[in-house]
């Protein structure tokens, strides 16, 4: 149920949550070419709103992965059967109108008793870290890659014969022209903003409910998956199969995302799955891998550390 990956939705739902990021970048793109203060404070805070909520449902699908696995290997119920309105981004009228505390509820109320207590205190929190307002990070890293793409834009104008002040006049006055021209980058950048972000939060949801001390018995480690093929970054190949505890300081330096569009994940490693690979000790301690020197998160890639300590912030 909760088995989905950022790519997965966002094939699955391009055309209501990407739709309302990129919007609120274009509206944003807008108003930095035109030089309108009021209207680019609004798309700031547009923007902010929809990627807090983007991210808390984001969040709750990595909790809901570990509370989902942590049920099944300690032989309670499944979770229901039917794919969850949680993780139904194309339910309009659920990711557009229900509150955090209500999704928070309806993560709770599918689990499992005996992980009921450790759920709840996950959900919970994540409720209440974007309950507070937008995703302030964020909107700042938008800000300024839009306000650089305005710049672009209006340098462009310039170089095309026109004085900094005829470009700011006209473009200010030619509305529909650079709506026009800067629709498709808006696009790109959302649906960047979109893979890496949500990506960030899963992970994030997945670290915040494996510290649990019920999920940590079974599930002490988790291990760094990245693709493997021929779009796969060096850097990110290198992290490649590093197994760590769930609460190691080395998740620090190498939690997922390494960098934008990064597609690589953790995976939960259960007491069973590191017997089989020999990665126990006869105490019962995981033996841990060594971060290899050459992985490492991308050049100029905002890496927040460990998400769901340092905030969600791609």
């Amino acid at each position: 149920m909760f088995n989905i990956d950022p790519d997965q939705l966002l094939e699955e739902t391009p055309d209501r949550v990407v739709r309302a990021m990129a919007m609120a970048v274009h509206s944003l793109v807008t108003a930095e070419v035109r030089r309108d203060r009021v209207a680019a404070r609004a798309a700031r805070l547009h923007l902010g709103e929809v990627m807090a909520r983007m991210s808390a449902f984001g969040e709750m699908i990595g909790a809901g992965q570990m509370l989902e696995q942590a049920a099944q290997l300690m032989g309670a119920q499944r979770f229901a059967a039917d794919r969850s309105k949680l993780v139904a981004f194309s339910a309009e009228e659920y990711f557009d109108v229900v509150p955090m505390e209500e999704a928070a509820d309806d993560l709770v109320a599918r689990t499992p008793e005996t992980l009921k207590n450790a759920a709840e205190r996950t959900a919970q929190r994540i409720a209440q870290l974007y309950s507070a307002g937008p995703n302030i990070a964020f909107v700042r890293a938008a800000t300024e890659t839009v306000t650089m793409q305005a710049q672009d834009y209006i340098q462009r104008a310039i170089r095309e014969g026109m004085t900094a002040g005829q470009a700011g006049a006209g473009l200010a006055a030619a509305v529909n022209a650079v709506e026009d021209n800067t629709i498709n980058w808006s696009w790109s950048y959302a649906k960047m903003a979109f893979r890496t972000n949500l990506n960030t939060a899963v992970t994030a949801g997945r670290f915040r409910q494996a510290q649990e001390p019920v999920i940590k018995a079974i599930i002490p480690a988790f291990r760094f998956d990245a693709v493997g093929d021929v779009d796969t970054r060096d850097n990110h190949r290198a992290a490649d199969g590093i197994i760590l505890r769930t609460d190691s300081v080395e998740w620090r330096k190498i939690s997922p995302p390494l960098g934008y569009n990064c597609r690589c994940t953790i995976v939960a490693m259960t007491r069973s799955m590191l017997q089989r690979d020999n990665r126990l000790r006869e105490d019962g301690s995981v033996i841990e891998s060594k971060v290899p020197v050459g992985a490492f998160p991308d050049p100029g890639f905002r890496h927040g550390g460990r998400p769901d300590l340092a905030g969600v912030r791609a």
